[in-house]
């Protein structure tokens, strides 16, 4: 799970980059499943992201930060990249219970 807390009038910019990016994540080796999540009154973006392993996850987003995703995001996000990888939540694995 991540945080995406955009700055003051760049939700749908970030919208758009998700549209443009979320693809490549999807079909990244490991991805099974993307969650969107939207929250008007804190202007952020959530996504639950469901995975393989966690190797797999790290593998993502190392490859995520050396094509340069930082660039992108620095205009839109507050925290820039940084800032989204301090609030990764890595929540474990569903248990069907």
């Amino acid at each position: 799970m991540a945080k995406f807390p955009c700055k003051p009038g760049q939700a749908e910019a970030m919208e758009g980059l998700f549209r443009a990016a979320l693809s490549e994540t999807r079909a990244f080796q490991g991805c099974e499943q993307i969650d969107v999540v939207f929250n008007d009154a804190a202007n952020t973006y959530l996504l639950v992201e469901y995975w393989d392993l966690e190797t797999s996850y790290d593998r993502y987003l190392q490859w995520r930060t050396d094509t340069g995703i930082a660039d992108a995001l620095a205009p839109i996000i507050e925290g820039g990249w940084e800032g989204i990888l301090a609030s990764v939540d890595r929540l474990g694995y569903l248990k069907n219970i």
